[in-house]
């Protein structure tokens, strides 16, 4: 997939940033199946009453199976733009509240015999850009990342890649407030394999695994699994949610005199390489002349071409501020690394 944008229609004000191209890509690796999915919506999909120009992609990174990661790709979006706080702006509510209906419906569906929502989940990273305002808003659950920088030209004419940021969070049960949060809910990380674990998860934060999550994590209801036994804490201990749906978010008010690479990853990208070298292959493989889709194609390829690789999803974004240097559709080329 691989798409451009140049800015507000006719008559209408300038974008403060304007989407110059996006493509996706994704490799299986060396797992038995692929389980990531991933999401790439432009202004012209999206309904025109909404009445900003707005762009959202996200990534899930499945695991259990793909069946947590589908249904959020299928579902969350249109969740995120009807709740009513996506209207005004509100972004990190809007895309809150479209988890919290996600999480509603497997639970309705595993009731209705959907069995392996309990035992599957995915990770979730929603990117939320208002081109309009130049307002970004990302948020995740798990370890799928978000990453930003900025392209500016040096004096040589060529783009320099610099603030390299990843906008998101590691959700790991060892990470000293996500413990402290998973024990005050009644549950306990064990070490496994010498890895930090809450039941068989890696992480603190998902989609799905709903025998992680109220009320199926109390032992008299619900499916009994050797997971969940080790997840749980004190059997006296009045239970909350061992495994956490509230999202991370982050807002950044993008500038109007600058370029951005805005990259979303399942960790199959980034367990595979650096978040700097992500950033400076994107802007010196899309400087070359590849375009967006191939960017992502040429990375995801680089990381899943060792054995033992993990399934591995890139969405490349390209952002172009209104008033940055060049004009139209030009973009900084030969970006130095």
């Amino acid at each position: 997939m691989d798409g451009a944008g140049t800015g507000a229609g006719a008559g209408a004000a300038p974008d403060a940033v304007a989407l110059h191209a996006v493509g996706a890509a994704a490799a299986q690796g060396s797992r038995p199946s692929q389980q990531d999915r991933h999401v790439v919506f432009t202004p012209e999909a999206l309904p025109r009453e909404i009445g900003e120009r707005i762009a959202i992609f996200a990534v899930f990174d499945g695991h259990g199976s793909h069946l947590v990661a589908q249904h959020a790709q299928t579902n969350i979006l249109q969740s995120i733009l009807a709740s009513p706080e996506f209207r005004k702006g509100h972004y990190e509510a809007a895309m809150q509240a479209a988890i919290d209906k996600e999480e509603e419906t497997l639970f309705k569906e595993f009731r209705d015999g959907e069995e392996k929502f309990a035992v599957a989940g995915s990770t979730a990273s929603i990117a939320v850009v208002n081109l309009s305002s130049g307002t970004l808003v990302v948020g995740n659950l798990g370890d799928s990342h978000i990453l930003l920088a900025e392209v500016e030209r040096g004096g040589g004419g060529d783009g320099e890649v610099k603030d390299v940021r990843r906008l998101t969070v590691s959700h790991k049960p060892d990470n000293p407030p996500e413990k402290q949060r998973i024990e005050q809910a009644g549950g306990e990380v064990h070490d496994q394999h010498e890895i930090p674990r809450l039941g068989s998860l890696n992480m603190s934060r998902a989609l799905g695994d709903l025998q992680y999550k109220k009320p199926l994590n109390s032992m008299d209801k619900g499916p009994v699994t050797e997971e969940q036994t080790i997840a749980a804490g004190d059997p006296g201990k009045e239970r909350g949610d061992f495994l956490s749906r509230q999202l991370a978010t982050t807002r950044v008010e993008l500038k109007r005199d600058a370029q951005y690479l805005l990259a979303l990853t399942t960790d199959g990208v980034t367990n595979a390489q650096r978040d700097r070298v992500i950033m400076h292959s994107m802007a010196g493989l899309f400087g070359q002349g590849l375009r967006a889709n191939e960017v992502s194609e040429s990375i995801v390829k680089e990381c899943v071409s060792k054995p033992g690789s993990d399934n591995a999803t890139l969405i490349s974004v390209f952002l172009k501020g209104s008033s940055s240097s060049g004009s139209g559709n030009e973009w900084l080329s030969n970006a130095s690394a």
